[in-house]
């Protein structure tokens, strides 16, 4: 996937998945990501998803003045889940999943995105319920408020 031909049946298999998952992002104008917080961070698969589909000169190119994303024009939609509370305070610090995240997604030129969290998860059934009923809520403005999201 770095520019040169496959050399055994194994990376002929990654390019292709990467090959149609890059054509999956190309063709959608709206990317929906569900991301958990795992470790403050990302998971291992969606980690491995975003090593399939950033690629040089397909989905990102290098110029004298840096990198340049290829998927301008797009909207990403993330929803992510997190046992605790790390959008303010103290432990705001400790994010290190909603900072990559708009780190990669604008690498590919995917810089309009919109952030819905369900945070305070293992703060007990009472605030988890809150949590859960928030993002819905989000969820619901957002496709209402946006023509990008009406289902056709």
């Amino acid at each position: 996937m770095r520019g040169a031909a496959p050399a055994n049946e194994a990376q002929a298999a990654a390019l292709a998945l990467s090959d149609t998952l890059i054509a999956e992002l190309k063709t959608a104008d709206t990317i929906v990501i569900g991301a958990p917080m795992y470790n403050f961070g990302i998971p291992s698969t969606l980690k491995a998803w975003f090593d399939y589909v950033l690629r040089t000169g397909v989905t990102f190119r290098y110029t004298e003045a840096g990198p340049v994303g290829l998927l301008e024009g797009k909207h990403a939609i993330v929803i992510e889940s997190r046992g605790g509370y790390y959008s303010e305070g103290a432990t705001s610090a400790l994010d290190s999943q909603e900072p990559h995240l708009k780190t990669l997604l604008s690498f590919m030129g995917i810089k309009d995105v919109t952030f819905i969290r369900a945070e305070k998860l293992g703060f007990g059934s009472e605030a988890r319920q809150q949590a859960l009923d928030g993002a819905r809520t989000q969820l619901e403005q957002l496709i209402t408020e946006n023509q990008y999201m009406r289902a056709a």
